[in-house]
């Protein structure tokens, strides 16, 4: 080092007048009709308007401050000016040798970036460094962005931006533009019901566009919600239309919107649409190939329609969608309604070791009242709701995933559909997988439902059970089912490429597939999931249950239980940080009164919570204070004065927060309300952390189902997300949370605490609960550096981990390795051993 991994000498706080005045000295002179466009000295010490990722403060109100890696960017709009130039001034501190600190500049809104001043190792003085650049495309340009950047290869190295000035000549606006889709189609609607549609409005243009009046379309369209005023460039607007038939028919009219727009004075947005008395019409969605001739002994046409219920269990083939599928006549849209749930069916326990006991527990043996709307595109059909559906039911909520339609030749004209469901336990994470089928027509007509649940993602509970039930199908449009359709194309479209595990034989020659499907000898029949990714490609097994192979693995969810401890606790606060730096050192005690009167969580961090290590405790001993005993009053209660009441107050002060490691699910439920508080004090009384923080911008942007973006809930007004167990993922999911962690890039989360969690931080391993394993930022990790050929040890394997059996590894070579199993097994290495024979682990 060539400094002090403080960063500058002191003398460095008195250099702002001969900063300015070399500033002023070096900047070019303007021209007579130049203008400042921005300009930031960062002397007011606020650099809140500047997106950050990594380690970036303020520093002694004289400049922004980069440590390591850190990056901070903004976004400046030129639109209207010419001849536009930038001028930076950067120092550095503590650079080595292939060390470096960057001024960029892009003009494609950050896809790609040009370099217009690097300071290097022996630059790194406190001395001041300057540049101009004017890179092509950075004229009349409304999405222009300016970044300092750092290259250290420590967290001691450090870059200073002391100021940046955007000028150009110019300056009057220029001219707004119209931006207007050019049709919006209903399709098929069935007569009497209703559908929306929404348009979006731009401006691409570099000046306000106003909207002047839009033009009433003609009956059965019609104008609903409509936001549209001014524009500014670069923004949007939405009108939304409403399609109504009342009679059979095609229609068509058009959507006139008049703007300042000098020239497309009036846009039209052409419209069309059409009803008939059967329903919609089946979209061309992952067409089926086959004739419909299918051998069927069981769930026959004879047995559904007619009301003959087996009485037994069937293997799930029976439900599966069979090779000589045709593509459904029929198309479903509208609401399934079971009738009987309370009485009918049939229930087989095979296992319960923790909660239920006696005979007296009828209700647990029935499926809950099933009255839900769905929607079919193509072969596919789709609930609206996702996730755990709260219901009266004293036991159980069903989960709704995604199902396929198709036709058969032996069903008489009507259309097949199998429905993946699944029951939650109220209140709780495990989850018990079934499949629902029936026959339907346009008209309404549908037969029994047949369903069966023999398999789940349960240590302590396990079940079959199986009945047929009266149904009704009640056809009718579904609000806003365009853009769920949408949506669930998108979601389908958007799944990472699947082979099965023993492809890896074929792909990576030599590669075991299993090792991946059974490490260390771990029975698949208790394998709810397993998956491997690498290089873009998701090897998928498992499925297993008490009668075959599960049909619709794509479909079948998995609850989190403490993975989502590294997922949602974990994720959530390393986004704050990266958000509003000085998240992880937040004090517990200021943001929730239950645990501020309890005395114990003054000097309790955000990052303490996190870690295990509030210092609170009753047994210090490996999982000693996570026993029933204790966490029945943690898990049991429904609301969430009594969670947070135990989790504040159970435990008393017994070492210094941050040294000792005690595993609490009570700690991280108490970090996601504080968190909570947290938020809320920034961002308005509104904001949620899951919702806001968790899923807007970390998991949407990976593209994860609906399924992924729910949290259990307290069942009170509070509503407030479990955090540290409560997600659930279809596998897709899994595969592309895992892979967001084990990239080599990202600039969603602080980039210092994430490298910590995912040991790539020698400096901060954790705490450590037992020989050779670490718990750090809410991620496991576990040292195999001995058991690998060719790596020095250690070698720390980060990992996320659940009860009963949940494992996802974050391999140092960019792939993923998981399974969600029931046998409290935890054995993994085999796996690990063999992705290092595919691409090494050694860091």
């Amino acid at each position: 080092m060539n400094a002090s991994p403080a960063g500058f000498p002191r003398s460095r706080r008195y250099l702002r007048p001969a900063i300015l005045a070399l500033v002023s000295g070096l900047a070019l002179p303007l021209a007579a009709n130049a203008a400042a466009l921005f300009s930031d000295d960062f002397s007011t010490g606020d650099i809140s308007s500047w997106t950050t990722a990594g380690t970036v403060d303020a520093y002694n109100s004289e400049s922004i401050r980069l440590r390591g890696t850190s990056t901070a960017s903004r976004a400046v709009s030129t639109a209207g000016y010419s001849a536009v130039s930038v001028d930076f001034v950067m120092s550095a501190a503590s650079l080595e040798n292939g060390d470096f600190c960057y001024a960029e500049i892009s003009t494609d809104g950050g896809s790609s970036w040009t370099t217009a001043l690097t300071v290097a190792n022996g630059q790194d003085d406190g001395s001041l460094y300057s540049a101009s650049a004017a890179p092509a495309g950075i004229d009349n340009n409304p999405q222009i962005q300016l970044r300092f950047r750092g290259s250290g290869a420590t967290t001691g190295d450090y870059c200073y931006g002391q100021s940046v000035t955007v000028t150009g000549t110019g300056g009057a606006p220029t001219d707004p533009d119209i931006a207007a889709p050019a049709s919006l189609n209903f399709g098929n609607l069935a007569s009497g019901s209703s559908g929306t549609l929404t348009a979006t409005i731009g401006n691409s243009g570099s000046a306000d566009l106003v909207i002047g009046s839009v033009g009433a379309p003609a009956a059965p369209f019609s104008i609903g919600a409509n936001n549209c005023s001014t524009v500014t460039p670069g923004g949007s607007c939405q009108i939304d239309v409403t399609f109504a038939p009342g009679a059979d028919g095609s229609y068509s009219s058009s959507l006139t919107i008049n703007s300042n727009d000098p020239d497309e004075a009036s846009a039209v947005i052409s419209l069309a649409g059409s009803a008939s008395t059967g329903g919609g019409s089946v979209q061309d969605f992952d067409p089926l190939n086959g004739s419909g001739a299918v051998s069927r002994s069981a769930l026959t046409f004879n047995t559904l329609i007619n009301g003959s219920d087996p009485g037994v269990l069937l293997d799930y083939s029976n439900y599966a969608l069979p090779a000589g599928a045709a593509m459904p006549s029929n198309h479903f849209e509208g609401s399934l309604e079971l009738f009987g749930e309370a009485t009918g069916g049939v229930f087989d326990e095979h296992k319960d070791s923790f909660r239920y006991t006696g005979n007296g527990d009828t209700t647990r043996k029935h499926l809950p009242e099933f009255n839900f709307e769905f929607v079919q595109t193509g072969s596919h059909i789709f609930p609206v709701q996702r996730g755990s559906i709260p219901s009266s039911h004293p036991e159980w909520e069903y989960v709704l995933t995604p199902g396929r339609v198709w036709n058969e030749s032996g069903d008489s004209g009507y259309s097949r559909v199998a429905l993946p469901f699944a029951l939650q336990q109220k209140n709780a994470n495990c989850i018990h997988n079934g499949v629902m089928t029936f026959l339907f027509k346009d008209d309404g007509s549908v037969s029994d439902v047949a369903y069966q649940i023999a398999g789940e993602t349960c240590l302590y509970f396990q079940v079959d059970m199986w009945g047929q039930l009266d149904a009704s199908y009640t056809p009718h449009s579904v609000s806003n089912a365009a853009a769920l359709t949408a949506d669930y194309q998108a979601e389908v479209s958007g799944r990472l490429p699947v082979k099965p595990l023993s492809a890896l034989a074929t792909d990576y020659p030599g590669t075991d597939p299993n090792k991946f499907a059974a490490p260390s000898g771990k029975d698949p029949a208790n394998m709810s999931l397993v998956g491997f990714v690498i290089d873009g490609t998701h090897y998928v097994g498992g499925c297993a249950t008490r009668q075959g192979t599960y049909p619709y693995c794509e479909a079948l969810p998995v609850p989190s239980y403490s993975s989502a401890k590294s997922v949602f606790a974990g994720s959530t606060l390393m986004r704050l940080e990266q958000k509003y730096p000085g998240s992880f050192n937040q004090i517990i005690g200021n943001y929730v009164p239950d645990c501020a009167s309890s005395g114990n969580w003054d000097d309790v961090t955000f990052g303490n919570a996190l870690d295990m290590a509030t210092g609170n405790y009753n047994l210090s001993g490996y999982m000693s204070d996570e026993d029933a005993t204790h966490t029945d009053n943690l898990f049991l209660p429904e609301d969430h004065a009594s969670k947070i009441d135990y989790s504040c107050t159970e435990y008393s002060r017994k070492a210094t927060p941050g040294s000792t490691w005690v595993y609490h699910t009570s700690d991280t439920y108490v970090l996601g309300t504080a968190m909570n508080a947290y938020l809320k004090g920034i961002e308005g009384s509104s904001a949620d952390t899951f919702s806001d923080i968790l899923v807007s911008e970390v998991l949407a942007p990976l593209g994860v189902s609906p399924t992924a973006k729910f949290s259990r809930r307290t069942y009170d007004s509070v509503a407030q997300p479990f955090t540290g167990w409560g997600l659930m993922w279809l596998r897709d999911d899994i595969a592309k949370i895992g892979s967001f962690y084990a990239g080599a890039s990202q600039s969603v989360l602080d980039q210092s605490e994430l490298d910590a969690a995912l040991q790539k931080d020698a400096g901060d391993r954790g705490l450590e609960p037992l020989a050779d394993y670490k718990y750090n930022n809410g991620f496991w990790a576990h040292d195999i550096g001995a058991d690998l050929s060719g790596c020095s040890s250690p070698l720390w394997i980060p990992f996320m981990s659940g009860y009963g059996g949940i494992t996802v590894l974050v391999l140092p070579n960019h792939s993923v390795y998981y399974y969600f199993s029931d046998d409290d097994d935890y054995h993994w290495l085999d796996a690990a051993v063999a992705a290092h024979g595919i691409r090494s682990l050694c860091q």
